[in-house]
């Protein structure tokens, strides 16, 4: 692609360095970067906002995007950032730290590594997760959490790989139309894509306890579906979710109970395909993530996450 047509992208990024107070690297030598950051720093010779670490981290991203030539929408700002913060990390579940340059830093990381820097397509993990994840995709990841056997399995334990498994499967349409999705290990960050399925499991391990809860969920779900010789299923299932609860350390490994997932795989299995959009409708006003057929355009999958002009 033509240093031109990023013009505009790096003039408005060295304008935020400036108004910022941060340093324009000195490795991405665009014109348009260039001449924002001076232009910028004759504006605002003192910085004019306080940059705190989401803004830092977004002008870091939009600095590693120009490098790559990579899209960055508009929806990805500081805070947006801010609404997909994590306390811990998704996959191997410790602590994040910040700028300690340990391994449990934080760090954001794009989901769909052939997809643009776009709402739904970034994640917090730690340091070690991102390093660890590097290039794969969903397939190459999938493989490493059913024991495939690679010197790269070490650097994450096989339930670690299946949690980055979970976050990464409805991001590539290409890997999964014909796989089952199996148990949700652990949490989904804000806008990200999910199976239906996923919703269910989201919904049921935030709605099963107390008992009063619990029971005005199944209500909601026999008024939406009906009843049917199934309902029993996935009464089981979630009372033994709720039971299950209290013995395990992180709330989603209580949905790889063998006894949980053989219910509510029945349950969801039996549903009639007219049900789908009811169920996805009921689900988001529980807060689950948003449940879609495709990805969105702004995620830029056909092109790489490239700009639709890029050659």
């Amino acid at each position: 692609m033509a240093d031109s047509e990023f013009f505009a992208i790096g003039f408005d990024l060295g304008w935020d360095l400036a108004r910022f107070g941060r340093t324009a690297p000195k490795d991405v030598a665009l014109p348009g970067l260039r001449d924002g950051y001076r232009a910028g720093h004759l504006q605002f010779p003192f910085p004019q906002h306080r940059c705190d670490r989401f803004t830092a981290k977004w002008l870091q991203l939009r600095v590693g995007a120009l490098r790559r030539r990579r899209a960055v929408d508009a929806g990805v700002t500081a805070d947006y950032l801010r609404s997909i913060d994590a306390d811990f990390c998704p996959v191997v579940l410790s602590p994040l730290t910040h700028a300690t340059l340990a391994d449990t830093d934080w760090s954001v990381d794009r989901i769909n590594n052939d997809g643009a820097y776009a709402v739904g397509n970034l994640v917090v993990l730690s340091t070690r997760a991102n390093k660890a994840k590097g290039r794969k995709d969903y397939a190459r990841v999938a493989a490493l959490a059913c024991g495939d056997p690679n010197e790269e399995r070490q650097r994450l334990t096989r339930r670690q790989w299946a949690r980055l498994a979970c976050l990464m499967f409805a991001s590539d349409a290409r890997c999964v139309a014909d796989v089952h999705c199996g148990a949700l290990l652990t949490r989904l960050p804000q806008d990200c894509r999910a199976p239906l399925y996923y919703l269910v499991q989201q919904v049921l391990l935030a709605n099963c306890r107390p008992a009063s809860t619990r029971n005005a969920m199944l209500r909601a779900l026999d008024r939406l579906i009906g009843q049917s010789c199934h309902t029993a299923r996935m009464r089981m299932a979630v009372e033994r979710l709720a039971m299950l609860q209290a013995t395990v350390a992180y709330p989603y490994d209580a949905l790889a109970d063998p006894r949980v997932q053989e219910n509510l795989w029945a349950w969801f299995s039996a549903l009639d395909v007219r049900c789908a959009a009811p169920l996805v409708s009921l689900f988001q006003h529980f807060g689950a993530v948003p449940c879609a057929a495709s990805l969105p355009d702004k995620w830029r999958v056909i092109t790489s996450g490239y700009p639709p002009s890029h050659r």
